[in-house]
Order: C-alpha cells, then sequence, then structure tokens
C-alpha cells in the first residue's frame, strides 16, 4: 500500500483508489484507520457510542479509542505518542502504531527533485526492495495521471490512447493485446485465446523465476496462477481454468502432483490445484508434442502416461493411454490403452 501527504491518491492492493490523505499533528504523521486496515483485509467496528475501535485482523485483535492514547494488541497494552482521533470525518492514529499492529513494514520518503511529493509505504515484512520499488514506480505513475489498470509485483498494465500497455520494468510500455505467439518458447510473453477470453503468461524473472498466467478480458486483468515451469496449453470451462504445464527434470515432487491444474476464482482470489493420479503426465506424447485435450462435465479426455516414478521404459509403455481425468479430486479412468 502506498499513500502520500502530498495527494488523495492512493495505491492499494495494486488498484488505483481516491482516499483520505494521512496529515501531520504535533510532528507526527497520522494514518486514516479504516483505509489502512481495510486495505490488509481487516475488519473495523466502530462504536459511536462509546467512541472504542475493534479491529480485527487475522488472529489478532485491535483495540483503541478516540481521544485515548492507548493501543491494545491481543491483550497488551501500550501508550501512543498520540491518540487516535477524528479529522474532517475520518479516524486517524499514528502511522507507526498501526503499522506494528498489522505486523507490516513502514517506509516514509521524503520528496526529491525526481519525486516532487512524499510518500508512505506501508507493505508486508519480508517485500523484497525490488517489489518495494515497483509500488513506488506504480504510485510515480498514478501521481504523473497515467491511467493504471492493473499492477502487482510482475508488471503494470495502463491504458494510453486507448489501447492498453504493458511493462515488466514498469518504465518501458509495449501493446498489450492478444497476438499471435510462437508457443514453443520457454519463456513468457505468450498469449492463449479461450471462448471465455484471453490469457495472457508473463516469465518473472528479477522477483520470482515463476510463469504467471493473467486471465485478460478486456480491461479486467487477473492473476490466474503462477508455476515454475511453462504453461503450454489453456482452456476454460464452466467458469474455471485449465492448463497443461511443461515436463521438467528434476522438478521437486513431480510423484506428488501432475501437471494437468485447474484454478478457480472465489471471493476475488484464483486458487489452484492439480487433477488426475499423482506422478501422471497428460496432454503431450515421450517427445512433448502436444495432443488435443477436451472438457465436458464428465471430465477431461487426453493423452497420458506415468511419468514420475523407477518405471523402466516398458513399465512406463504400459501405462500409455487415453483417460478421463475427473473434474476434481485426483481419480482418474483408463478409456483406451
Amino acid at each position: 500500500m502506498v499513500l502520500s501527504l502530498d495527494s488523495s491518491v492512493a495505491l492499494i492492493n495494486g488498484q488505483k483508489e481516491s482516499a483520505v490523505k494521512p496529515i501531520v499533528k504535533d510532528g507526527r504523521t497520522l494514518v486514516p484507520l479504516r483505509l489502512i486496515s481495510e486495505g490488509f483485509g481487516a475488519v473495523v467496528d466502530f462504536n459511536t457510542k462509546s467512541q472504542s475501535i475493534r479491529i480485527q485482523y487475522s488472529n489478532k485483535t485491535i483495540l483503541m479509542k478516540i481521544k485515548n492514547k492507548n493501543i491494545t494488541i491481543d491483550g497488551k497494552t501500550v501508550a501512543m505518542d498520540v491518540p487516535a482521533n477524528i479529522y474532517n470525518g475520518s479516524t486517524y492514529i499514528p502511522l507507526r502504531y498501526i503499522g506494528e499492529a498489522l505486523n507490516k513494514k513502514v517506509v516514509y520518503q521524503k520528496s526529491t527533485e525526481t519525486q516532487p511529493y512524499r510518500l508512505i509505504i506501508i507493505r508486508d515484512v519480508n517485500t523484497s526492495t525490488i517489489e518495494e520499488s515497483k509500488l513506488i514506480r506504480v504510485y510515480g505513475l498514478t501521481y504523473e495521471g497515467k491511467n493504471v489498470i492493473y499492477s502487482d509485483k510482475y508488471l503494470v498494465v495502463i491504458k494510453e490512447n486507448n489501447k492498453l500497455r504493458v511493462s515488466q520494468d514498469f518504465y518501458t510500455f509495449d501493446d498489450f493485446s492478444y497476438h499471435v505467439t510462437n508457443n514453443d518458447k520457454q519463456l513468457g510473453d505468450i498469449w492463449f485465446k479461450t471462448e471465455k477470453s484471453d490469457f495472457y503468461l508473463n516469465y518473472d524473472f528479477n522477483t520470482t523465476q515463476k510463469f504467471i498466467l493473467y486471465q485478460v478480458n478486456g480491461e479486467s486483468i487477473s492473476r490466474v496462477a503462477a508455476e515454475n515451469v511453462p504453461i503450454k496449453s489453456v482452456k476454460t470451462y464452466l467458469g474455471n481454468v485449465y492448463y497443461l504445464t511443461q515436463y521438467q527434470r528434476g522438478l521437486l515432487d513431480a510423484d506428488q502432483t501432475t501437471n494437468l491444474k485447474y484454478a478457480t476464482h472465489n471471493n476475488g482470489q484464483w486458487s489452484s490445484d492439480y487433477l488426475g493420479k499423482p506422478g501422471f503426465y497428460y496432454g503431450f506424447d515421450t517427445l512433448g508434442k502436444v495432443y488435443d485435450w477436451t472438457i465436458d462435465k464428465d471430465g477431461i479426455s487426453t493423452f497420458g502416461y506415468q511419468r514420475a516414478g523407477n518405471l523402466s521404459s516398458d513399465e512406463r509403455k504400459k501405462t500409455f493411454g487415453q483417460y478421463k481425468i475427473k473434474l476434481s479430486g485426483h481419480q482418474q479412468e483408463l478409456l483406451k490403452p
């Protein structure tokens, strides 16, 4: 999350939001309590009669009162430098204490010639310096008046001259729309087209060295999944996303998963899991050629065989066949050897 003392624009979960500005009172920086708390997923309850505030964040309970310096976190009370108070209809508390209460790292940046605004960055303690610099850059783009459509720690998408443009270094931008790409590429910048929407595969080398799959519906962009190996084929069915990943030698836990994955979207978040029998490899032959695979209410039909495990060549060949893989769980049926 990024706020500024010089702007009512905030960057929350990668999205530009209009927000109340932080303020300075008695030499202390105060921030809007509800904006910060709810931005990190906490639940805020304000009792108007008692002027008390209760914040529930993960397994933490945080208590305080208006015009009272005390803040209680899981039963432990400490005194803040200045009390929580209401300014212009919003509750403010000292920046330092809400950061500590939510177990976040707080970074304050003064304005400079190249950055003519004071920034407050509130982030997870394990956020890398690369990710932090990207957050700052995205805020800079919004401050400059750029129309930021989507951003995360991997890339940023802006709308410019009625076109979407993407950047992975957060400075240089290219057109961001479906185009035919060489699907034999080992790395990212690959597009897939389905009946439901387009999908974009990005390879993030600097931050995580993962392959990140995005669903792109016009200006609606969401991150579907991140994999350690390239994604080679994508399909959709009844709102879910199904995809095949490429086999790679030395992949950890290959005998405990498969290369056939699915992702579901619930409560604004994507989650993914594997399908089929652990140790099996679907949708490709032994040379890596992609077979056709189809999806219906009964499951996914495709070629498959057991690749992981200490099998001889002859033993592995005995597992070759056309399989029907269930759309949930880890069951399969051999249709044709």
